[in-house]
């Protein structure tokens, strides 16, 4: 029975994770971190949503309350054009880089799971965009915390368009108007260009398979290898990058 962390758990990625975790029987204990209330999680025993201001910051306290947690899906994050650059820096790469420094010593295996995003790149270019520069040195800074902590793992997974407009419980509370749009692309892509997708349900499954996983990395790389999927750790260290194609086969897409 694993403990879990989660972050984003009000944005669309993090609400589906939730759920998932929810309704997982090999979860017991899930540790929410928002700067607010979690709706989706009122009244759900195993769920303790923690109020936390600031994610550059894990005070002992803190850290205590998450002690023995096995792993993180890290979907906090903001639209590049919401925020100044600067803004969005601290955002989408110093906050789970805070993050994973500080829970790396929660349990003998700790997985750290990023959401980043399709397109994003490693080795930007003079036109690459903010996003895909940001979260690409966000990925390569996760994975240059390996050698000096042997017990965290990096999951770096990529989803492409998010698609909740199948997904009714995720939907509730939505503004209706904010789906006019969506309810009208998505069947569109779904069936024009279906790698392009990630249907909230299948990309939870996934992400959730990746915080959980604690098998030796042979095993790991055994159980994710195949198209869409490479391992970026050295030595002893697990580090695995999972395009959206990737995440569509892991789910059986």
């Amino acid at each position: 029975m694993a403990h879990v962390i989660l972050t984003g758990c009000t944005g669309t990625a993090g609400s589906a994770v939730l759920a998932r975790c929810i309704a997982s029987s090999s979860i017991s204990r899930v540790s929410v971190l928002s700067r607010r209330p979690v709706k989706q999680a009122t009244g759900v025993d195993k769920v303790n949503v923690i109020i936390h201001k600031d994610f550059n910051v894990y005070p002992n306290g803190l850290l205590e309350q998450l002690k023995g947690a096995v792993g993180c899906v890290w979907a906090l994050g903001i639209s590049a054009g919401q925020v100044s650059a600067d803004e969005y820096k601290v955002l989408t790469l110093d906050y789970p880089l805070a993050a994973a420094k500080a829970f790396a010593t929660l349990s003998p295996l700790f997985n750290f799971v990023y959401v980043s995003g399709k397109g994003v790149t490693r080795n930007p270019g003079r036109f690459t965009a903010l996003f895909a520069s940001t979260k690409g040195a966000a990925e390569s800074s996760l994975l240059s915390l390996l050698p000096k902590n042997p017990s965290l793992r990096v999951y770096n997974v990529r989803p492409a368009f998010i698609d909740d407009t199948q997904d009714v419980k995720l939907k509730e509370g939505k503004k209706p108007f904010s789906y006019a749009l969506m309810d009208k692309m998505a069947p569109v892509l779904r069936a024009a260009w279906p790698s392009g997708v990630s249907p909230t349900g299948k990309l939870a499954e996934v992400l959730v398979k990746c915080v959980e996983e604690q098998g030796p990395k042979e095993d790991v790389e055994k159980a994710y290898r195949g198209k869409g999927v490479s391992f970026d750790g050295e030595g002893d260290g697990v580090g695995v990058l999972i395009e959206n194609v990737g995440v569509r086969r892991l789910a059986g897409l």
